[in-house]
């Protein structure tokens, strides 16, 4: 009698840790209590550092809690203490899936402050290295969810696939992770000798290899097919009400791309598709992505095709002192809209940053879609939303 008290009284504590009340008395059909378990931050397959409180009734999840802020490195507080071309190696460390996508948003602001104007060489660079980090994100999301779910094949293409396009930011960047290269302005420097021609030898053999080892692989599989279809599905509306983006979004039938739908840098001149599904479950992620990076190998030929000569760096000054008043970029990064607001007073380090990222935006969805789930469905869902705890943790 004692120990069954002593139950009770955890499982209530558990509930106001959480900050909703859990009556012990609820039981369920079979007259047994829910529990309440604790999954991460730390978890072999969890995306970075997060902690999910899962109510759960045998093996099917009743409520699922994010805890978040378990990497918070005070980002936007940090910028405003710091010039403003200081701030750029910061948001490399934002969603460092996406590092480059992060520098071009933060730089188009600072640019919206200021009027500057972009080299068109410089602006061709800037959307190639865009293009080749989706790339360098994407192929490993597809790799880690078919990890999630038992296969350790396409983990070892993938990685193979981003060392490759590592090697060319190397090569471009002098770094292969934090690059710091696109600047206010344009870019740190021109592309070395014979790099357009080293990206388009990798990108005709990425197209040669990407169908048979991303899609012929895995697309049908029995066990992907049971452990993805109908997983994680959401209605378009309640994606919209949520305020989703990116593949998570359009894999529900929305048809939104900052890229084309708000575009920026040269996107306008660009041909390419939006990809969307509108069977807005995991598979649909998963072709979605699939698409978009076909979409990626697509803009990346038309880019080196027609890459202008010229400078690549514009005429911004060495101290960056932009005059009063707001500037705002938005930008499509491998996991949704990737926005950047920056209010100035006028000196050389901003009186206020603000980053929307996705990861932040899109991690409601967990809440919503994974009740009434299986425990093991927690992991394809993740795979869906794909988020990175740089990002949420700003």
């Amino acid at each position: 009698m004692l120990s069954e008290e002593r139950n009770i009284e955890s499982v209530a504590l558990s509930g106001r840790e959480t900050g909703r009340l859990t009556d012990p008395d609820i039981r369920d059909e079979f007259g047994l209590e829910t529990m309440d378990m604790n999954m991460g931050p730390q978890h072999p397959a969890m995306h970075g550092l997060l902690r999910l409180i899962l109510e759960l009734d045998g093996e099917t999840v009743v409520r699922c809690d994010p805890v978040m802020g378990y990497l918070h490195r005070c980002q936007e507080k940090i910028a405003e203490n710091r010039m403003y071309p200081a701030v750029i190696p910061l948001t490399d460390r934002l969603d460092y899936f996406a590092n480059m996508h992060n520098e071009h948003g933060y730089c188009l602001a600072v640019e919206d402050l200021l009027e500057a104007e972009i080299p068109p060489r410089a602006e061709h660079i800037r959307v190639l290295m865009s293009e080749l980090m989706r790339l360098a994100s994407h192929i490993p999301s597809i790799g880690f969810l078919l990890l999630e779910l038992g296969a350790f094949t396409p983990i070892l293409y993938s990685f193979r696939e981003r060392e490759r396009i590592q090697n060319i930011f190397e090569a471009v960047t002098g770094a292969r992770m934090m690059y710091h290269y696109i600047r206010i302005g344009g870019v740190k420097a021109d592309l070395p000798p014979g790099m357009e021609d080293q990206i388009w030898e990798y990108i005709e053999g990425l197209e040669q290899r990407f169908t048979r080892d991303f899609v012929d692989l895995i697309a049908g599989n029995e066990i992907f097919v049971s452990r993805t279809r109908d997983i994680g599905k959401m209605s378009p509306e309640k994606a919209l009400e949520m305020g989703l983006t990116g593949p998570p979004l359009r894999c529900t039938g929305v048809d939104f791309d900052v890229r084309r739908d708000y575009p920026y840098s040269i996107y306008d001149e660009l041909d390419f598709d939006v990809i969307t599904d509108d069977a807005g479950d995991v598979e649909a992620s998963y072709r979605v992505r699939i698409g978009e990076c076909l979409q990626s190998i697509r803009l990346i030929k038309q880019l080196l095709e027609r890459m202008p000569e010229g400078e690549v760096m514009g005429k911004v000054g060495r101290r960056v002192r932009p005059p009063e008043g707001e500037g705002f970029s938005r930008i499509e990064s491998p996991r949704g809209e990737f926005a950047v607001h920056i209010v100035s007073d006028g000196s050389d380090t901003p009186y206020r940053v603000h980053y929307r990222d996705p990861s932040f935006a899109n991690m409601q969805l967990l809440q919503e879609i994974v009740p009434g789930h299986y425990l093991p469905d927690i992991m394809p869902i993740m795979g869906l939303i794909d988020p990175v705890s740089g990002g949420w943790d700003k």
